[in-house]
């Protein structure tokens, strides 16, 4: 167990910064002590939905192979739903 000594007004902003990167006090010192820094995501303080990275990478994806098979049948039925769904989460 490590001790530190911080004031009150240090301790609320340590505790603010903990809940903006949704992880503990104790997570949060742990991770800046043994690596320098904090690896987790800022909750979006908006009320509209973000995409992360990875799920982003991942409609490009199904999005490329989509257009391949419409390519290679010559059929769009599906495909035009979906871009349809796709572009109402952009809106």
């Amino acid at each position: 167990m490590i001790v530190i000594r911080v004031s009150i007004y240090e301790k609320n902003q340590i505790r603010k910064n903990a809940q903006k990167y949704r992880l503990s006090i104790s997570d949060l010192g742990r991770q800046f002590l043994l690596n320098g820094h904090a690896w987790a995501k800022e909750i979006n303080t908006g009320s509209e939905a973000i995409l992360d990275r990875k799920t982003l990478i991942g409609l490009a994806n199904n999005l490329n192979q989509l257009t391949r098979y419409a390519h290679q049948k010559k059929e769009l039925p599906v495909i035009m739903e979906l871009l349809q769904k796709i572009n109402k989460l952009f809106d």
